[in-house]
């Protein structure tokens, strides 16, 4: 059994009444109950927006279905008489209520979207889940509600009293409860725990599987339905509204994204009147965010989420999407800068060193207003300190400043920055904001995601090892030192120390940290491949003819499939357009997305093809990566070092949720020979990849600092 709490606040009417029945809930179960509890559970109810805007707990459970309690600390004298739905009251606050009612709108409000779910409804349409309502009355006990007379007629209410929440009580009264002998079965409950739990914003409309089973398109349909699954980590923080900051840091693929989309939504469901932000660095990504954020709105029972209080924001924004740091710049009363006017100001030219700057000057110089009630940071990793600095000045107290680090985004930030780095410190030495512990009520101020669900394990381990460099023949060019940063991103060190440099080091993901949807398909396998060719028109061709196929014979949306060019800005522009008239030639719409508006990253019935800054967040079904010999002999004038081109191809290939298809031309040499002897090792059924324990001091990167600050790929 798992309880979550969404949310504490110890000053709130029936506070104290929630807390006990919250514990006596916990007591009632064992650990062989197959089933979630909720405590303030976001809700809206656009039919009567007097109801509240949480339920106060609901119950998954397979044998009882789902019970929403609605929860009330009165005393008996505070109920003068009940009529129907009615409540009134005297000596408290309020003259009405409406609790046993309000319990039931809210349960049909939560079990609406489990009837979009195909195994959740019969033939006739009729829901599987069975749903219940009762109202929690911890002040009051079961003769004084039976001396009132309040247990007779047809429409009572059906409670528990006080003296009915000892654990076998309690459960005596579930028990009673319609449908119990309905239990659901094992695919059911996992489908309705889905929804609750949010996964069924993730992935959209699920119905039955169209395509062909043996097709691309039927396996992806698959992914698409195995992805919709959040874990109980997952589950819980992405409902939870923390009283202060919280970091969230994880692996590639570990949900953040979705994460925060849901906290926001949860937010704005629960406190309409709360302005709120969703901030990130990757203009592209702004279809994806508002997207997510509009379903899992949906999910809690709204329609259209009020976009005056809810922005999606663009870290600095443009011409026609005004940005976070464009709407703190603008409520301060300071001109905000262009791309342009801020090279002018700060002599800088990176589009990370601009922003910095910008916000930096902000934060020194400018009265920024304490407007917003939360503000989340997605893409965190691409963020400089004085951008989160802004963020936090932006906020009212307590400052609900919530980002999401991807610890394997683009190699160069695996570990997030410490807080003293980013906010600096008190007058007393001590960190300004602290991350350490958890807020009362047990919500965790810093949450570390291992598990990668969207890329494959063979994929991932590809990403790492080729990105770092660690079995090139010319040395790693970054690394992750130590046996314990290795383990942060879930993967086991088998056997060597890293103190050792030069000593074997062998390492394996774990299944269980890559539950991709497809890991058991043999037919899907494998996930990566590499091919060489002589020269570029060849892989061209061979790359435009497998793309056709995907479309053609796999059945695959041309918009869930995504072509990256690697190298410089001309070379990606025309690999790129060849590619695209090679795709006309085979009846294969594309968009060349440089070409077009900026937050617009792919177009329905068109093969995406992109160069890597705007790829940066995006996904697709299967994905190719075009041009990896520039790794070998990058341009000078677009590469200063070795990192970033091996970042690249890292960003690459965790944009996949299937299949990644490598291809590069020209002479064979050693670089081509270390990705096939990695491709080869990381398909096996449990890889286990051998490298030299790399010297700090003989790489160009070393990862795994709490110092380490990232730097952005992404262009504004």
């Amino acid at each position: 059994m798992k309880f979550i709490a969404a949310e504490h606040d110890d000053t709130a009417a029936g506070a104290d009444a929630e807390l006990t029945v919250w514990g006596r809930l916990k007591g009632c179960f064992t650990a062989n109950d197959i089933g979630v509890c909720y405590y303030r559970y976001p809700i809206v109810d656009q039919q009567n927006d007097d109801l509240d805007r949480e339920a106060d707990f609901v119950l998954l459970h397979r044998r009882y279905g789902l019970v929403v309690i609605e929860c009330k600390g009165y005393r008996i004298d505070h109920i003068e008489s009940i009529e129907g739905a009615k409540w009134t009251l005297t000596g408290i606050g309020q003259d009405h209520a409406a609790p046993y009612s309000q319990a039931r709108d809210h349960g049909f409000r939560i079990r609406s979207p489990m009837m979009r779910e195909q195994s959740l409804v019969d033939e006739r349409g009729n829901c599987h889940i069975v749903m219940s309502s009762l109202v929690a009355l911890p002040n009051i006990t079961r003769n004084e509600w039976e001396d009132r007379g309040f247990d007779r007629g047809p429409s009572a209410p059906r409670v528990v009293c006080r003296d009915e929440l000892s654990s076998a009580a309690f459960r005596d009264v579930l028990e009673s409860l319609p449908g119990v002998d309905g239990v659901l079965t094992t695919d059911q409950y996992a489908d309705a725990r889905a929804v609750l739990g949010g996964g069924q914003a993730i992935s959209g409309d699920r119905g039955p599987v169209l395509a062909a089973k043996d097709t691309k398109a039927g396996l992806y349909e698959v992914v698409e339905k195995g992805l919709k699954r959040m874990d109980e980590r997952q589950e819980a923080i992405g409902i939870q509204i923390p009283d202060g900051p919280q970091q969230i840091r994880g692996i590639a693929g570990s949900g953040k994204t979705a994460l925060l989309a849901r906290k926001a939504a949860a937010m704005h469901a629960k406190h309409p009147d709360w302005k709120i932000a969703l901030t990130f660095n990757t203009r592209s990504l702004y279809q994806t965010i508002r997207g997510s954020v509009r379903r899992f709105y949906a999910d809690f029972g709204g329609g259209e989420p009020d976009w005056e209080r809810l922005d999606v924001l663009h870290g600095w924004g443009g011409k026609d999407e005004h940005g976070m740091y464009y709407k703190v710049a603008q409520s301060a009363g300071v001109t905000p800068h262009t791309v342009g006017t801020a090279q002018d100001e700060f002599g800088k030219s990176g589009p990370g060193e601009l922003l910095e700057a910008c916000c930096a000057d902000l934060v020194e110089n400018a009265p920024i207003q304490e407007e917003y009630d939360a503000i989340l940071i997605d893409e965190a990793q691409d963020m400089e300190p004085a951008f989160y600095q802004m963020c936090h000045r932006a906020l009212k107290p307590p400052k609900r400043l919530i980002w999401a680090y991807d610890e394997a985004q683009n190699l160069t930030s695996l570990s997030a920055p410490s807080p003293k780095k980013v906010f600096g410190t008190d007058g007393d030495g001590e960190p300004a904001v602290d991350l350490t512990g958890s807020y009362p009520g047990g919500i965790q101020k810093s949450q570390i995601m291992r598990k990668s669900y969207r890329t494959p394990r063979s994929v991932l381990m590809l990403a790492h090892l080729f990105g770092m460099g660690l079995t090139s023949a010319r040395g790693a060019v970054q690394a992750i030192t130590t046996q314990d940063g290795w383990e942060d991103i879930g993967y086991e060190v088998l056997e060597g120390d890293f103190r050792r440099y030069g000593e074997s080091i062998s390492i394996r993901r774990p299944a269980e940290h890559s539950p991709h949807p497809l890991s058991e398909r043999a037919e899907a396998k494998p996930f990566v491949t590499f091919d060489a060719f002589a020269v570029k028109a060849d892989e061209l061709d061979a790359v435009a003819d497998a793309i056709a196929a995907d479309v053609h014979e796999h059945g695959i949306d041309p918009a869930s499939v995504l072509a990256i060019p690697l190298g410089s800005t001309p070379e990606i522009r025309s690999t790129g357009t060849k590619l695209a008239d090679r795709l006309d030639e085979r009846s294969v719409e594309t968009n060349l997305v440089w070409q077009g508006n900026s937050s617009v990253f792919r177009k329905a019935d068109e093969v995406t093809i992109s160069g890597i800054n705007r790829a940066k967040g995006n996904e697709a079904a299967s994905v190719y990566l075009l041009n990896v010999e520039y790794l070998e002999d990058p341009d000078p004038y677009w590469y200063d070092n070795r990192v970033r081109p091996r970042n690249e191809v890292f960003v690459g290939l965790t944009r996949t949720r299937a299949w990644c298809r490598v291809t590069g031309s020209g002479d064979r040499g050693a670089l081509f020979d270390e990705l096939e002897t990695l491709v080869d090792r990381v398909i096996q059924p449990d890889p286990v990849v051998t490298f030299p324990a790399p010297d700090p001091t003989e790489i160009e990167n070393e990862i795994g600092s709490d110092e380490t600050i990232a730097t952005t790929i992404d262009q504004f």
